[in-house]
């Protein structure tokens, strides 16, 4: 069965909340992402045929391939849970998924399908603010409080535990490190302008891309925050939380703080505690495999010292991102799922939400590619495992 852990979601779907300048917008994207799914469509016939399903949407349906959906009202009961979509027909009208073990058959019932929440919950609420946590009990249980109730920006900030949306301890940046909690960019204007966005996540660590400013479409801001893959089993504080040291919604696309950009500084990334689990936050960067960075050297994935294509194979190379503790110098881990790449990469290679299935070291993976980061003239680009799982 393919795995259904790992979900893509982008503006571009049909039924995709609205990213914008307003108040509340980013969580109603984190909202339908992370928890509740979007998109339900009713299913106006499911016909099983050599474990094979088939759905017919009249109305037309928000998935594409490699979509998860979760299919519900239907009988036999083991069509309903969440499915990975193995193709898509015209007009969106029609989707198939595997059926392993149900017989061929046409289903009954009342049956609905909506593309599927990454499983996360939203454990606390106000006006335009938001707590949010992974369900998985393996995970730390760290949550992420969202402030989203200005217009360009909102500000977020990880805590260990939270009894309700303003009392929280264990905060990551503490107040010391950064005021008011590190920044996400939505826009460049404080109106309705729709702007672009990809998420992708799985059940204990998201990314989100924004296309926040609409004269370099081929750039925009990288974020993120979850639980990442320790080296050191059992890692109560391994959670990272990415954003910016300062409101970027005025500036053009291209910040160190971007969470594809190789650097080592103080200043990129949070941990939940150090690894020895004594104090408060600490700060960590982040670099790709086999390449050193420091505070002069730093590089965006896709604008590497590397020459593209690899000369002997003409191959495309992808690196895990790799999690350091500042100070310390301590490797704690990798960001799972999400790959860069140490080559330069010519601007406009790939589009955005390409699916690519040759990368030369991640043979049989299907990978999903998003420009994010540099303006007009040089690449940046993130690589997203979209197989799984990630873990």
């Amino acid at each position: 069965m393919p795995d259904t852990s790992v979900k893509y979601f982008h503006s571009g779907l049909t039924g995709a909340p609205v990213l914008s300048g307003t108040a509340g917008s980013l969580v109603a994207v984190l909202d339908a992402c992370l928890v509740n799914g979007f998109a339900v469509s009713a299913v106006a016939s499911l016909v099983v045929a050599s474990n094979i399903a088939t759905a017919t949407i009249s109305g037309g349906h928000s998935a594409e391939v490699g979509s998860v959906v979760l299919v519900s009202g239907a009988t036999p009961s083991g069509l309903n849970s969440e499915k990975k979509v193995l193709s898509v027909g015209a007009g969106n009208t029609t989707l198939t998924f595997d059926a392993p073990g149900i017989s061929d058959q046409t289903a009954s019932g009342t049956i609905s399908l909506k593309l599927a929440g990454a499983g996360w919950s939203k454990e606390f609420t106000g006006t335009n603010l938001a707590a949010y946590k992974s369900n998985n009990v393996a995970g730390t249980g760290c949550r992420l409080r969202v402030d989203d109730t200005a217009g360009k920006t909102a500000r977020v900030v990880g805590y260990e535990t939270m009894t309700a949306i303003s009392t929280g301890s264990g905060p990551f940046p503490t107040s010391t490190q950064r005021s008011g909690g590190s920044w996400w960019t939505k826009s460049t204007v404080a109106d309705g302008s729709s702007r672009t966005w990809t998420l992708v996540a799985d059940d204990r660590m998201f990314y989100l891309i924004t296309g926040y400013h609409p004269t370099y479409p081929a750039g925009g801001a990288f974020m993120g925050f979850g639980d990442f893959l320790p080296v050191k089993s059992g890692d109560a504080w391994g959670c990272v939380l990415s954003g910016y040291a300062s409101d970027k919604s005025g500036s053009a696309p291209g910040d160190t703080n971007d969470f594809g950009v190789l650097r080592n500084a103080a200043d990129e990334l949070y941990f939940a505690r150090s690894y020895g689990g004594v104090g408060s936050a600490a700060t960590a960067y982040k670099a790709f495999s086999l390449l050193t960075p420091s505070t002069s050297t730093g590089f965006a994935s896709g604008a590497g010292p590397m020459p593209y294509p690899n000369g002997p194979d003409q191959g495309l190379y992808l690196s895990q991102l790799n999690l350091f503790e500042s100070f310390a110098g301590a490797f704690r881990g990798v960001a799972p799922g999400v790959y860069c790449c140490p080559q330069t990469v010519p601007l406009g290679l790939f589009a955005a939400n390409a699916v690519i299935t040759d990368v030369a070291n991640l043979m049989e993976r299907q990978v999903r590619v998003m420009p994010f980061g540099a303006g007009v003239t040089t690449a940046a680009f993130a690589f997203f495992d979209t197989t799984g799982p990630w873990r």
